[in-house]
């Protein structure tokens, strides 16, 4: 039997508040139907809302969803105050799993810098590093630019993990822009399905849909933590391109990976054939290890 992947998700949960995005959610579930991975605990940061509110919204999901067993840690609530319990877990469970454990980050990096602060050597041990975050370019999104929202939201802390990671794999957001996940073809797979987590994600996701369609004119929306998340898991999905990147932390101040900094070295994978890859989220995230009653 294959070893199980000891596996930390530190991310800016906000799936269920109104008007935040879900994709972080989604991700938990992708996670929760990986076969292999044994996730550790979910470790709170800021980003897409307070991290107070990313904690107790991740804490009344996972209750939802009937996974009350899974570790929820408070992170770090801004650059100021990056030591925490998340922060801690984080510096403990790579000294437990050298070389093995793998950190997945889809929101600010505030926890994993907090963790080098209980273990100088957190990066060196850290097995591989997945995340989502980063601009090579100006970004538009039907059209329209938008910022960057992850590594800005602490740049000192994003510039220490890509510079000192040691295997780190990026889900940038241009190459995030093949995660798309269009309303049709979405609602389609899930009613092919008549189980309860199915008819679940019909509900939570109706406003998020109409308010991309609002906001964006766009006809689904980009599911970018995913791509984080199945890089990591599935990199046989991905094109891992080697990239010499120069950040600087004013350079991350707006995400961009290219700021004359001193060179390093990280992989940007990019998605071989989304039919492919769209096909294997699906269905991924909708063999989720939960327990929902029927709706």
């Amino acid at each position: 039997m294959a070893e199980m992947l000891p596996l930390i998700y530190d991310c800016d949960n906000t799936l269920g508040i109104p008007d935040c995005d879900v994709d972080d959610g989604l991700t938990l579930l992708y996670l929760l139907g990986s076969p292999g991975v044994k996730l550790l605990a979910v470790t709170c940061s800021f980003g897409n809302s307070t991290q107070e509110k990313v904690f107790h919204n991740t804490v009344r999901l996972l209750r939802e969803w009937g996974r009350e067993d899974i570790l929820v840690l408070r992170g770090g609530a801004n650059p100021a105050n990056r030591r925490s319990p998340a922060a801690e877990f984080l510096a403990d469970a790579a000294r437990r799993y050298p070389d093995r454990l793998a950190v997945l980050a889809t929101g600010s990096l505030t926890n994993l810098l907090g963790a080098e602060s209980y273990d100088p050597e957190f990066f060196s041990r850290v097995g591989r590093i997945s995340l989502m975050g980063g601009v090579t370019g100006p970004l538009t999104v039907g059209g329209i630019p938008m910022a960057e929202l992850n590594f800005s939201v602490d740049a000192e802390a994003a510039c220490a993990v890509l510079t000192r990671g040691r295997r780190v794999l990026v889900a940038t957001a241009q190459n995030c822009l093949a995660s798309f996940f269009a309303q049709e073809e979405y609602l389609g797979q899930l009613a092919c399905n008549r189980a309860p987590l199915a008819r679940y994600l019909e509900e939570v996701l109706t406003d998020w849909f109409a308010l991309n369609r609002e906001r964006w004119g766009l006809s689904g929306f980009v599911n970018w933590d995913v791509m984080a998340a199945a890089q990591l898991l599935r990199p046989d999905l991905f094109e891992l391109h080697r990239a010499e990147i120069s950040p600087t932390v004013q350079s991350l101040k707006k995400g961009m990976l290219y700021g004359g900094g001193a060179p390093c070295h990280i992989t940007l994978p990019q998605i071989r054939d989304r039919a492919t890859y769209l096909h294997h989220v699906y269905q991924t995230i909708l063999s989720a290890q939960v327990r929902l009653s029927d709706r």
